[in-house]
């Protein structure tokens, strides 16, 4: 939440006991989104088949209502793509998972002319905390240095994390800055905001 507000965009959130499937899916609609949660290949009636999803569980594992890319594109319906959106979960960055889509994010990568403006990033298979911990504060670094987000990715690539225990994935405009649109790149004069 911190790096997001640093990087210009209005924060809400949900956390804990707030951390609901319908908070959740309420705020698909939102342009920078991320979630840390339990995520899997789930089964998905609406389109007959598996796909990502994650837990809106509250602090809860085992039984907690899950969000589903079909819910997310519903809500979505009509919005532009979101400019950043980071799934903090397990199997989210398989290309079965289809969450990045359900955010107007296309499954591909794309270096240079023609970019989309987004960036979707996700772990493929199992992903261990403490090494995504580590992942993600060097790309929320990265960012908050100006770096794009595909930069960001690199260098988060090349933090201490065990690479047996992450396999991060990302999609969309390598180049993109996903600051606000209603910001320019934020100079934070060399602090580290995560």
């Amino acid at each position: 939440r911190t790096a997001l507000a640093a990087l210009g965009w209005e924060v809400g959130g949900a956390v804990g006991p707030t951390f609901t499937r319908r908070a959740m899916v309420s705020g698909a609609a939102s342009a920078a989104f991320y979630v840390h949660s339990h995520g899997a290949l789930y089964w998905d009636a609406k389109s007959g088949s598996r796909a990502g999803g994650f837990r809106a569980d509250a602090g809860l594992c085992l039984g907690a209502p899950i969000v589903l890319p079909s819910e997310i594109a519903a809500m979505r319906r009509g919005t532009p793509a979101a400019s950043l959106v980071y799934i903090s979960s397990c199997h989210n960055g398989e290309r079965a998972s289809r969450l990045s889509g359900a955010f107007g994010i296309p499954q591909r990568k794309v270096q240079g002319t023609g970019e989309p403006d987004s960036f979707y990033v996700s772990y493929a298979g199992t992903a261990w905390q403490g090494a995504a911990l580590r992942f993600e504060r060097a790309f929320w670094r990265g960012l908050l240095d100006g770096a794009t987000a595909g930069a960001a990715f690199d260098r988060a690539l090349l933090s201490a994390y065990n690479p047996a225990h992450l396999t991060p994935e990302w999609w969309g405009g390598y180049g993109h800055l996903p600051h606000a649109p209603s910001t320019s790149v934020p100079d934070v004069g060399g602090r580290r905001y995560v």
